[in-house]
């Protein structure tokens, strides 16, 4: 084991880099390296007196371990090592004061929920839905007619979860929409905004057109209310998809111009419907909704008319009617009823500041007799009760969203400021902590609850409405999340939507994962995507530790645009982490405290494709086409960048290298160069499509004027380098066609650390566009050793591939999505190194190599390939996989795709979860194998939709056992007839009467059987296999129509008006009323039918005949 010195104050500083891994053999127990746990205060001050004694206040590796276990705080080598290296963030190896407390801190940090609340994308994330409302003037109110109440009893309260399993999308619970307009039109929509039916209300007694004022839906007995400029209130039923007037109250002292509905599911508390009239007043009318309460369908009585005051008179015993009689001097904007807390709120505007002097009851809230008055300068337009939260928000035309403690009205407990234009509309998410406005202006800000901040300005809707209309109504869906926006037009806005997990697992960043790397030394999974974030991920728990946004930022115009991060590593000792990005920049941070230490750049808007960071020194790469070197000595770090001979002569895609060897790079053209790591000079270079000619190192003349061509076109070079990544990621289904002037990029490359730099040895895999792994040596005198196929989809390609510490599998992600193992232990090595290979035992773990009845596409394209042998192969994304991972003591695969999500997999396939999921973590830990228990593993809910048979064995772990049935012998067939002979007695016995032969009866005779054993063989040759062109057609005959039946023929040509006799004089009902005779013998003559109609002739009257041409007609 190699181990690194450092010079310090410590003369026995010494720490093993090996030992910083996780690839230790097995420890018992595990020890955590955290501090803040154990030391109290005054172990702490302790330490600060020990800290001050020390020359120049730092102590060193050893130092700080005496002082710890001085204080009875033991550590065992190997933890003591990974926390030493955790502390030391000057990476010096000496620990000052100041480190020492930024580490505590961290500990404290990491375990703050509020990392976890943090979300990755805006509230208000989708393209709103917009669609026409059909009415012929705006829409001037809008209600839901909802399945669930948004009011809970506090007993039935439950955990609100941000996911769902697609329950509340369907129409059962989601409600239906009703819109209507000035004139009197309905309309009712679906939840998600499909015509359903129109409807008119209007007054029963006015010839006059009405005026809708108000609408309101009492969903709990489906009705819908209302209200006009003719003082009514009009309840229309609407059972199934009828439309029907129910009850009108006329004569209302006032129009009432608001309406609030308040009801309880389970419908044992009274529901109320709450007025709010243009003078102040509101009243409220109670009832049971039992029975659908005073609006049920009663005989005799279709519609109820009554006036207001009958109602007070207590004319309809089930309609409970109370009034609370000029509670504000204004009219009534919003009314609200809390059955919680049996409280009514109303508000009202005061925009008259000269006549009210700014003391205006903006809000009055009343419980029983006791009334509170939420003071508000020009009064509330309106506001929001939560009643989980206890909380009250309100909205008016001073711009303020206020945010007060329902129990309170003194003062507000915060002021959020930031709008232009009156409050029109406020709603709060409680399960989300977030609160949403929209002022005048059509502007929606949505705000933290918790800390008062703003978190998003939407502004879209200014573009989608005209700004002509200023009359928009606003409704929040609460059960889909949906603010609903009407006017001339239909548009929903999704706030914060919950993640259906029947649908997908939860995303991992807001854009494709382009690197996902694992710390040894910190023990977690940090996650790099084009969104320009870096998150850290604690894999064991499933929780999110640090989250870092805008990490690579660009100003075009004024405005701050997000880089994407397209390459990472971490340093030798795995404490800092070094990223590149597509504009050339490159940033060293110190991801535990969010803290860039340090900037860098390649040429300016060249793509970092690849970085590497060895001892010293950080090598970057990418479309320059070139090894850019910048020095990581202490002291000269912001020195000129060192720049490697230039011998590419297109863009390089990717880069590794093996410590204290080389380094290999290679191009989209191609071409592979392996560099003496120590020189940085390069001592071999191949081309993939022809990899046994020599080529010389040096640029020959085409190559040179190619090279000064590309920096004259860089410009145009950059839109179509853009458009490969995006047809070989976004379009994987088209096949490129390789010919002879078309090259060959190169897609990946790995270096397997364990193998020796000798000639038989292929210690280099590179993956091509073709699907292809080719296999190099890295010595001066190697070359191409070998190369296999490496996917099973024409057209796919490996885009990544790792490796685990001892080099025995090789881990592949391809641009379908598909995971594939190899096991290359014997694989391009010489024969006296060649190891037995357990084949038992790879089954147990690897449940693709069991046997099957019919070979699979992944086995049947390698049946020729013997070597390396494929272990496992699912799909694990719908996308492409753009890095891989493996984890070595625990044997896990993580895997970061295109489809915006790193998930993690056991090594033979089982899937454990997807990082950033809503869903419950199955508990992990870093010193046992994941896998090892025989509970049932879950498939990601995307890929089950697309699964093939072996992804559904493999990732599930379930193997169904399957046997083909062969044509029996003699021998076989007379048992079976014995055994049919036993049980025939059997059925008889059991039985009154067996069933007769033919069983089948006397039109169906059951093929003989061939003498010939005839078998099935398959065509195995293609990728797939045509199971159609074995099947026997029979060729089809012209059936044979049976001939018509004789009575059937004078039937069809009878005429049924000779059976018809007129009637004359009075017919009386209670007899006979069919006038038809019996019909004669069909034998009869034709003469005697022709006598027949002379009798009956001569007694026709003149009314008879035109009673005859009637009935005629008639038939």
């Amino acid at each position: 084991m190699s181990a690194i010195y450092f010079a310090s104050g410590d003369s026995n500083a010494k720490v093993e880099y090996q030992t910083i891994s996780s690839t230790i053999t097995q420890l018992s127990q595990e020890q955590s390296e955290r501090l803040h746990d154990r030391i109290s205060k005054a172990q702490l001050e302790k330490l600060h007196e020990c800290f001050k004694a020390m020359p120049n206040q730092v102590v060193g590796i050893s130092d700080l371990r005496r002082i710890l276990e001085d204080m009875e705080i033991t550590f065992s080598d190997f933890t003591y090592t990974r926390l030493f290296l955790k502390i030391n963030q000057n990476r010096d190896f000496m620990v000052d004061w100041n480190e020492f407390v930024s580490y505590l801190i961290f500990g404290f940090q990491e375990e703050d929920p509020s990392s976890q609340k943090e979300a990755l994308i805006l509230p208000i994330s989708t393209a709103p839905t917009v669609r026409k409302t059909e009415h012929r003037s705006a829409v001037c109110c809008l209600a839901l007619l909802k399945v669930k109440s948004d009011q809970t009893p506090l007993e039935d309260i439950t955990e609100t979860t941000n996911y769902s399993f697609g329950g509340e999308d369907s129409p059962e619970n989601s409600g239906m929409w009703v819109t209507a307009s000035h004139e009197g039109q309905l309309r009712f929509w679906s939840a998600h905004m499909e015509p359903l039916r129109s409807a008119v209300s209007e007054s029963i007694h006015l010839k006059v057109p009405t005026w809708i004022l108000a609408l309101q839906a009492l969903s709990d007995v489906s009705i819908v209310c209302t209200s006009s400029t003719e003082r009514e209130l009009r309840f229309h039923e609407t059972i199934a998809s009828t439309f029907t007037l129910r009850m009108v109250i006329r004569s209302l002292p006032y129009a009432v111009y608001c309406m609030s509905y308040a009801f309880y599911n389970n419908g044992k508390t009274h529901s109320k419907l709450i007025l709010g009239d243009y003078a102040g007043n509101v009243r409220i009318l109670s009832y049971s909704p039992y029975l659908r309460g005073p609006f049920q369908a009663k005989p005799g009585a279709a519609l109820v008319e009554l006036v207001w005051a009958d109602v007070l008179r207590g004319r309809i015993p089930l309609l409970v009617p109370r009034e609370y009689i000029n509670l504000h001097n204004e009219l009534i904007s919003c009314v609200y009823y809390s059955l919680h807390m049996n409280t009514l709120f109303a508000s009202a505007e005061y925009r008259n500041t000269k006549k009210y002097r700014g003391r205006c009851p903006g809000l009055i809230m009343v419980s029983n007799d006791d009334r509170n008055n939420f003071r508000i300068p020009l009064g509330v337009t309106v506001f929001y009760v939560s009643e989980i939260k206890n909380i009250l928000v309100t909205g008016g035309p001073d711009t303020f969203v206020r945010i007060w403690d329902v129990y309170i009205s003194s003062e507000p407990s915060a002021i959020l400021t930031g709008h232009n234009g009156g409050i029109v509309a406020v709603f709060v998410q409680p399960e989300e902590n977030k609160v949403y406005s929209v002022d005048y202006h059509k502007i929606i800000k949505v705000w933290d609850l918790e800390e008062h901040t703003l978190l998003q300005t939407y502004g879209d809707l200014v573009r989608i409405i005209h700004h002509s209309e200023t009359d928009i109504k606003y409704y929040y869906h609460s059960h889909l999340r949906e603010l609903m926006v009407a006017g001339r037009k239909l548009i929903s806005i999704k706030c914060c939507p919950r993640v259906r997990v029947d649908l997908t697992d939860g995303n991992t960043h807001a854009a494709p994962v382009s690197v996902v790397l694992y710390n040894r030394l910190f023990r977690n999974i940090v996650t790099c995507g084009l969104d320009s974030y870096i998150i850290v991920w604690d894999p064991w728990s499933g929780r999110r530790k640090i989250i870092m946004k805008n990490c690579h930022t660009k100003m075009i115009y004024g405005e701050t645009i997000d880089i994407e991060i397209t390459a990472a590593c971490f340093d030798p000792l795995e404490q800092f982490l070094l990223t590149g990005a597509r504009d050339g920049s490159l940033k060293i941070w110190n991801y535990n405290n969010a803290v860039v230490v340090r900037n860098m750049s390649i040429m300016p808007d060249q793509e970092v494709t690849a970085v590497i960071w060895v001892v010293d020194r950080i090598l970057a790469m990418g479309w320059d086409r070139q090894v850019t070197e910048f020095n990581d000595v202490e002291g000269r770090e912001y020195g000129d960048p060192k720049k490697w001979s230039k011998f590419h002569t297109d863009d390089i895609t990717c880069a590794d290298v093996k410590l204290g060897e080389g380094v290999v790079t290679a191009t989209y053209s191609g071409e592979i160069i392996f560099w003496k790591l120590e020189t940085g000079q390069p001592y071999r270079r191949y081309n993939v499509m022809d990899p046994k000619r020599f080529i010389e190192l040096k640029l020959s003349r085409d190559e040179e004027k190619q090279s000064r061509r590309s920096k004259r076109m860089s410009s145009f070079a950059m839109v179509s380098r853009l458009s490969r990544l995006t047809s070989m990621i976004a379009k994987p289904d088209e096949i490129k066609d390789y010919g002879a002037n078309i090259p060959v990029s190169v897609q990946a490359v790995l270096f397997l650390q364990k193998r020796p730099m000798t000639k038989d040895h292929g210690s280099v895999f590179i993956s091509l566009d073709t699907g292809y792994i080719q296999v190099y040596s890295h010595h001066q005198h190697g070359g191409i050793l070998s190369q296999f196929y490496a996917v099973h989809k024409l057209g796919d390609c490996v885009l990544t591939m790792a490796t685990d510490r001892k080099n025995r599998f090789l881990y592949t992600g391809t641009a379908f999505g598909y995971v594939k193992v190899w096991h290359i232990v014997n694989y391009c090595i010489p024969e006296a190194e060649k190891t037995h290979v357990c084949m038992p035992r790879l089954r147990l773990e690897f449940i693709f190599l069991r046997k099957e009845l019919f070979l699979p596409r992944a086995k049947r394209i390698l049946r020729n390939q013997p070597e390396p042998m494929l272990v496992s192969s699912y799909k694990g994304h719908l996308k492409a996989i753009n890095s891989i991972g493996f984890i070595n003591l625990p044997k896990i695969i993580f895997t970061g795709s295109h489809d915006y999500s790193c998930r993690l997999w056991t090594q033979g396939g089982r899937y454990l979860g997807t990082l950033g999921t809503v869903l419950p973590w199955s508990k992990l830990t870093p010193f046992e194998r994941a896998g090892e228990d025989n509970r049932g593993y879950r498939l990601p809910p995307d890929i089950k939709k697309v699964a093939s048979s072996t992804t559904l064995k493999v990732i599930s772990g379930i193997q169904y056992s399957s046997t083909l049935k062969h044509a029996k012998t003699t021998e076989e067939r007379e048992d079976d007839r014995d055994v049919e002979d036993t049980t025939t007695n059997d059925l008889k016995t059991m039985f009154d009467k067996p069933l007769k032969e033919p069983i089948l009866g006397k039109h169906f005779a059951l093929p003989g059987r061939s003498a010939i054993e005839q078998r099935i063989e398959l065509d195995t040759t293609q990728l797939y296999i045509p199971v159609y062109t074995h099947l026997r057609v029979y060729p089809s005959e012209m059936m044979e129509n049976l001939p018509t039946p004789p009575i059937i023929s004078q039937v069809k040509a009878e005429n049924y008006l000779n059976h018809y006799m007129p009637v004359e004089g009075k017919v009386d009902p209670n007899t006979s009323a069919i006038n038809i005779r019996e019909p004669q013998p069909l034998a009869r003559s034709r003469a005697g039918a022709a006598g027949s109609t002379q009798q009956v002739k001569p007694r026709k009257t003149g009314k008879a005949k035109l009673g005859s041409k009637s009935s005629k007609s008639e038939f």
